[in-house]
């Protein structure tokens, strides 16, 4: 099949074209603002910085989440073993406003050291980020988080997300 190029990029199909040929580690980003607390799979989350360690996420303003990350002006970023799709998928597919994902899913959470927001266990990193800037990008705000705690498992394995599908990574490829 030959490339696929132009600049329609107000056609829906070109757009997810494009998308299906990147792919991500997938994180939980997790919020929390008085009793509300929320967690939804966050593809566009990834470090920026690592001195300080600064992270971005990327939230529609739709999602609930971005006003709670609005209110409190936190958040926390847990990036998905390859062992928790399900997880991820459940975070991704449903709504605060409708559904209580943290009873669907059963979460492993553990209270976190520096947020309000709840951390997901089990993760191959967890970061606790202070919002230190906030971007409207089209469609989505970024919001950028400087790391107050994190904590990393080397052995664990991550999710990766590509063509709307979950991946584990394969074999290491030579630099040649």
């Amino acid at each position: 099949m030959p490339s696929i190029e132009g600049n329609q990029f107000d056609e829906r199909d070109f757009r997810r074209g494009a998308w299906h040929q990147t792919a991500t580690m997938v994180a939980l980003l997790t919020t929390r603002a008085g009793e509300r607390q929320n967690v939804m799979a966050c593809e566009w989350a990834m470090i920026v910085t690592l001195n300080p360690l600064r992270f971005v996420v990327s939230v529609g303003p739709h999602h609930a989440t971005h006003a709670l990350i609005e209110e409190s002006g936190e958040f926390g970023l847990s990036f998905c073993t390859d062992r928790q799709a399900r997880l991820a998928h459940i975070a991704g597919s449903y709504s605060l406003n409708d559904t209580d994902k943290w009873a669907l899913g059963k979460f492993p959470t553990y209270a976190a050291k520096t947020i309000a927001a709840q951390m997901i266990a089990d993760c191959t990193l967890n970061a606790e980020c202070k919002v230190i800037s906030t971007q409207p990008l089209g469609d989505h705000t970024v919001f950028t988080g400087e790391a107050q705690w994190a904590r990393y498992d080397p052995a664990l394995q991550p999710l990766l997300y590509s063509a709307g599908k979950y991946w584990s990574m394969g074999a290491q490829l030579p630099k040649e």
